[in-house]
């Protein structure tokens, strides 16, 4: 998104200086951008590549996430309401004492209202 500013009321020095602070906002920018979309990527992977698979061959009852077993009574795991895996007690994250996520789940949202509160900021700065 470019902006045009008239900036010929200016004096050179100050002119300078403001072009300075805008062409390194952008590149704040832009680096920020990339380590979003790499943070993006990156949990997309793991959270299909600890996801049960048709092609690969799992126990009946082991946790999507770890691959660890579950038992029928102790740790039988339950099933993540973001993902629909069933996934052990280890790899929840509780956000209260009747909500809780798995861990990848939990990344992703996190991660996702960071990219929301962002671009919230961008937008009031603008």
């Amino acid at each position: 998104m470019a902006c045009e500013f008239n900036l010929n009321f200016l004096k050179e020095l100050e002119r300078e200086a403001v072009l300075e602070v805008l062409y390194r906002d952008q590149m704040v920018r832009k680096t920020e951008e990339e380590r979003v979309r790499k943070l993006k990527l990156q949990l997309h992977q793991l959270r299909w590549k600890g996801a049960r698979n048709v092609s690969h061959e799992y126990q009946e009852r082991s946790c999507a996430r770890c691959q660890k077993s579950l038992g029928l009574l102790l740790n039988r795991g339950a099933v993540c309401n973001g993902c629909s895996h069933r996934v052990c007690s280890e790899c929840r994250v509780c956000l209260n004492p009747s909500l809780w996520k798995c861990t990848v789940c939990q990344r992703w949202c996190h991660l996702s209202c960071k990219d929301v509160n962002c671009k919230k900021q961008s937008s009031l700065s603008i």
